[in-house]
This record gives C-alpha cells, structure tokens and sequence, in this order.
C-alpha cells in the first residue's frame, strides 16, 4: 500500500521473477475494476521474463480513494506519479512502460499531455479499449451515458449495478466525468485544458488495442487517441475478424478469456519486447 499526499492510497503487486529483463511495468485497470481484471495478462507478461507490478488505483481492490468528489483528474496526478516514484525507487530502474485496460490507459495520457516533459520516465505505453469521446452516439448509448452521469452526480459513486461489464462499483464521481466527455464529445479537464490536442506533444512509443464490438470504448474513439498522438512510433489493432482475429472483440474479451490470451496476450508480449532496454 502506498499513501499519497493528498489522500487515499494506491495498491501494487509485484509478480515474482527473479530473472526479469529491462525495465518494470505498471500494469493496471480501468473503471469499474480492479487488480484481477489484468492478473492473467500479468502472469503472461512476467512467464515471459518481465518485471510486473499490478496497479490498483482510485479506490478500487485494496486501494482507498481520497474521496467520493474526486474524478479522472485525481488518479491521473496523484495515484499515477505514487505509483511510478515507488516501482523506480523499488527497482532501481528510470523508466517503465504503462500497460492498461480501458479507463487505465487515460491515466498517463492525462498525466503526460499536461507535463510532456516527464516522458521521459516512461518507455512506452500499451492501452486497450480506452477512449473519451464515442461511447454517446445514437439515441441508445447517449441514454446510457445520461443516466450514467445522473445517478453517479446524484450518489457520488456508480453502482456496480449500472454498468455490468464490471465486477465492483465506482466508489467515486469518475464516472460522470467520463459521461460528460462522451455526451459533449469534447475530452478536457475541469479548468477547460483541451487534453485531445495536447497528445500532439506526447511522443513516446504507443501500441493501442480497439474491440470491434466494443461500445464502451468504440475504434473510432479509440482511433482519436491514437492519431491525436505526436508518436512516430504508434501502433493501432483493430481486434476484429476481418482484420485476422478469432472474433470480434467486446470490451471486456480485450482483457480477459482464452481468446486474448491466444491472440492479444502475444502480440502485446512483442510490441514490448522490440522496445525493451535498460
């Protein structure tokens, strides 16, 4: 456990590999979720030789959030720099790579569209099904993102009954942030930071995963991401049959099921292994 100054504390797990190469990785979930969301591609990622330390933030699994109020802002510039300062303490190395399911991949990209200069901590970042703007088009999913938004103000939390792709509740006000991103299609911070725009200034390497049947976190949100990014080095899959995978994927298949581990887990295991130093 790991406190943080401004309160609440996160959890790490660090995966046992006496042989690990190159630099660490914080492998973490989205919203709705916790640690055991991505311990099988954890235990996949360190069988192949890394060092992994699983990320639990914003109250979710063993970790406290600092309040009910707080939104993604809060993670994004408390819970990830406490993360990072104790697996680089804890390793000795001076960079790692970030790799995330849905709402933990807006966590560096928040954090380093506002303070570009701090990239160079971070080797890479590997996110699936994450975006903020898409998931409110048509009459259905704007419905759903109304409601998301109304009753998560009106509690201060998300009920894990609202969205059951999940497996725990959203203890916090995240969610109808997240609601107003995609119902007003604009990705910004309380004080109007327009953080689209600023991923032209965050230039590390990026591999983005997108589930075909993902209405969470559709391609063409996901796609925003990714060709707002200055990367030269950025990589963007489209998990789909007709671009050569096994199915269509869903948002929760990008992360869990033998299916992503047969097809996404590998791929994932090679984008880090052509990037990997120190």
């Amino acid at each position: 456990m790991v406190p943080m100054d401004k309160g609440g504390r996160i959890a790490l797990y660090r995966l046992d590999q006496p042989d690990s190469k190159g630099c660490p990785l914080i492998i973490t979930h989205g919203t709705i979720s916790n640690a055991d969301t991505v311990r099988g591609l954890g235990c996949y990622l360190a069988e192949s030789g890394f060092d992994c330390w699983l990320l639990e933030w914003g109250g979710h699994g063993d970790a406290c959030a600092s309040g009910r109020h707080q939104d993604f802002e809060y993670p994004a510039f408390n819970d990830l720099p406490a993360a990072l300062g104790r697996v680089l303490e804890a390793t000795g190395k001076g960079r790692v790579y970030w790799v995330s399911h849905s709402g933990g991949g807006h966590l560096p990209l928040m954090y380093l569209a506002r303070y570009p200069e701090l990239q160079e901590k971070f080797v890479g970042i590997v996110a699936m099904g994450a975006q903020a703007t898409d998931a409110a088009q048509g009459l259905k999913y704007k419905a759903r993102a109304l409601a998301l938004r109304w009753v998560t103000s009106l509690l201060g939390r998300t009920p894990k009954q609202m969205v059951s792709v999940g497996t725990e509740g959203e203890p916090t006000r995240l969610l109808a942030q997240w609601s107003d991103w995609n119902l007003s299609r604009r990705w910004t911070g309380k004080d109007g930071f327009d953080y689209m725009a600023a991923l032209a200034a965050v230039t590390i390497p990026v591999f983005m995963l997108a589930g075909s049947r993902d209405d969470i976190a559709p391609v063409s949100g996901c796609r925003k991401f990714y060709d707002n990014l200055g990367s030269r080095d950025k990589s963007f899959v489209t998990c789909s049959v007709s671009h050569g995978f096994r199915k269509d994927y869903t948002h929760g298949q990008l992360i869990r099921g033998r299916a992503a581990r047969a097809e996404i887990y590998p791929r994932i295991t090679a984008w880090l292994e052509e990037r990997n130093r120190e």
